[in-house]
């Protein structure tokens, strides 16, 4: 995955392929959390704050087709001690939320500024 900042969400889009179904020509639900948990632990990583994914719950809401492009987004919600609460979404091109998804991301250490 290729990831972008844009305002406060990080932003990414791919193509699952068919090798990825679940249903015929649908993205198993898996790999869409599978996804979404990238797209929030990375949030983070990117911005040198080193977390893990300490929980997180997926809601698939509309059947997401194979072989064509979704986009991601992930952002901050809210900190509580060294739990960054976060959440995202996978979306179609017209816009339609396939997939959403929130998390307790666990803060192990941050990367030294020097």
């Amino acid at each position: 995955m290729k990831f972008r900042f844009e305002g406060g969400k990080l932003l990414s889009e791919t193509v699952v392929p068919k090798e990825y179904q679940g249903f015929a020509d649908v993205v198993h639900g898996g790999i869409l959390g599978t996804l979404l948990d990238e797209i929030m632990v990375n949030l983070y990583w990117l911005k040198g704050e080193n977390a893990v994914t300490a929980e997180y719950q997926v809601r698939l809401r509309a059947p997401c087709p194979v072989n064509r492009k979704v986009f991601l987004s992930a952002w901050h919600v809210e900190t509580k001690r060294n739990i960054f609460l976060t959440a995202a979404q996978v979306r179609l091109e017209d816009g339609t939320i396939v997939a959403e998804a929130t998390a307790k991301c666990m803060l192990i250490s941050r990367k030294n500024s020097n």
